[in-house]
């Protein structure tokens, strides 16, 4: 209980690391995406005001020449004042904006307050908004040289209004000269503020309710991304325990996929190993048992004199042959352990083949014999010497002959094959019989694995002897293969670098 309770904060963190992040990543990418929208409406509000004030100051500078072509402009003319009064006014209040007209000294000579409701010039032609203010000079300077006839800044106007303002200007032409200039004027903060006010109210709704959706999503695919995950964190706890009948179920074509593919084959690996193990442990026991409880017996019996004097050389041959038995299995394992953990050195020498596969079915002599097992091939052998591990390459060869002996059926065949190539030598060892299963094909060189019991239930060995070869065979930089047709021909092959 106690580790269950250490993995499930561990799966929670990893299920709320992965929905934090996204909703981080979603956070964020809506506060950029309204920084920039907000400098975007700001630039196109700006535009839109700069281009709206134009507008309006050259329609009324167009106004103000037109009455001074006529000549009511001029000699302070009140008919004409009252008309540009109206039209100061009209504009003012039709684009919210401040509009006035200067002399050439900047000096703020008619705007809209100088009009009442009833189109009568008040204050005696004083503005009390504009008393005492003056145009500054780079103001006048940058309208009267500009070009296209209209001038556009941003400036406070030396405190004439509290925040920053757009101002946009222009020259009253008359004669070919600018006799005054037409300012239109709009604080941005009382334009801006309610514009872009109304688009952060639309812009939160929208982004509200973009949160929700992607909060309710980045928690489907948190929990989608991990629950693979926590399946997989389980069922491996119960490898750790040793259980191994369970399966991770996977679909789709990713990552996660890959990892619960290869946590399956490790668990079909693990238990085929297990069951390796425990079929190992039980034949090593019998093989180990059998003999040394024969071994036992017969000393036994000849020290008690249970066996008689003159047939104690028998059974002491039955006790020789069984200590070499041991001998071998001990061996074997010895050698494979060597050359799993890398201390296994290769001593080459010079190797005849053609002598080494004799000696090695010299050793089965009995048993071809007891079978009537009829060898063929080594009459056309070729001669071939290489360089290489005698001992090692002709364990080789026994463990295949042993195979072949052992799997022979009675009166059946033996055929040896050898292939003189140019860089390489390949020796083929094939036998009548049962054969092998296209299922065992695959795994007759695993360690400690042995093919069907039905097939090899008469058969001693702990399955050790091909594994011992295949390992030997590639220590040389050679490489091993089995061919099988049931009830017909079995060959394994393999061959071995000559130097």
């Amino acid at each position: 209980m106690s580790k269950e309770k250490k993995r499930v904060p561990m799966r929670n963190t990893l299920f709320f690391k992965y929905f934090a992040i996204t909703m981080a990543i979603i956070v964020v990418t809506i506060v950029a995406i309204a920084i920039v929208f907000l400098i975007f409406l700001a630039n196109y509000w700006t535009g839109t005001s700069v281009d709206t004030l134009t507008r309006n100051v050259l329609n009324v500078s167009e106004t103000a020449e037109d009455l001074f072509k006529s000549g009511k402009a001029e000699n302070d003319n009140a008919e004409a004042n009252l008309v540009l009064c109206n039209s100061l006014t009209m504009v003012s209040n039709a684009i919210d904006a401040d509009v006035f007209m200067t002399n050439l000294n900047g000096d703020i000579i008619l705007c809209k307050d100088l009009l009442n409701s009833n189109m009568e010039v008040v204050n005696q032609g004083e503005c009390h908004t504009h008393e005492g203010f003056t145009m500054p000079q780079r103001i006048l300077l940058s309208t009267e040289s500009e070009e296209d006839d209209s001038y556009y800044t941003m400036d406070k106007l030396e405190g004439l209004y509290d925040d920053l303002s757009i101002v946009v200007g222009t020259c009253i032409n008359y004669k070919g000269s600018c006799i005054g200039y037409i300012y239109a004027v709009t604080p941005v903060s009382s334009g801006l503020g309610p514009y872009i006010s109304g688009m952060i109210n639309m812009f939160f709704g929208a982004s509200v309710i973009s949160i929700v959706v992607a909060l309710i999503m980045a928690y489907i695919f948190s929990y989608g991304l991990t629950k693979p995950l926590q399946d997989m964190s389980r069922i491996t706890y119960q490898y750790a325990k040793g259980d191994f009948s369970q399966r991770i179920k996977t679909k789709g074509n990713n990552e996660i996929t890959d990892l619960g593919n290869a946590l399956n084959e490790m668990a079909q690996s693990l238990a085929v190993l297990d069951d390796s193990r425990k079929s190992f442990v039980a034949n090593v026991s019998h093989e180990l048992k059998t003999p040394m409880t024969s071994i036992g017996g017969f000393i036994d019996g000849i020290l008690d004199g249970t066996i008689p004097e003159e047939e104690s050389k028998f059974y002491l041959k039955i006790v020789s042959n069984e200590v070499k038995r041991l001998s071998t299995l001990v061996v074997t394992m010895l050698t494979l352990s060597k050359i799993e953990a890398g201390e296994a050195e290769l001593k080459h020498s010079d190797t005849d083949m053609n002598n080494l596969l004799f000696n090695a079915l010299l050793s089965f002599e009995n048993a071809i014999e007891t079978s009537k097992i009829e060898i063929q091939g080594f009459e056309d052998l070729p001669s071939v010497k290489i360089k290489a591990d005698e001992k090692m390459l002709f364990q080789v060869a026994y463990n295949l002959f042993d195979n072949a002996v052992k799997f022979t059926n009675e009166g059946g065949k033996i055929i040896v094959e050898m292939k003189d190539e140019p860089n390489r030598v390949t020796v083929l060892i094939s036998n009548t019989g049962r054969g092998i299963s296209k299922e065992n094909l695959k795994r007759v060189f695993e360690r400690f694995y042995k093919v069907d019991k039905s097939r090899s239930e008469h058969v001693m060995g702990v399955g050790l002897g091909l594994n011992l070869a295949k390992n030997i065979v590639e220590l040389h930089g050679g490489e091993i293969h089995v061919d099988s047709v049931e009830n017909e021909l079995t060959t394994f092959s393999f061959w071995v670098p000559k130097n």
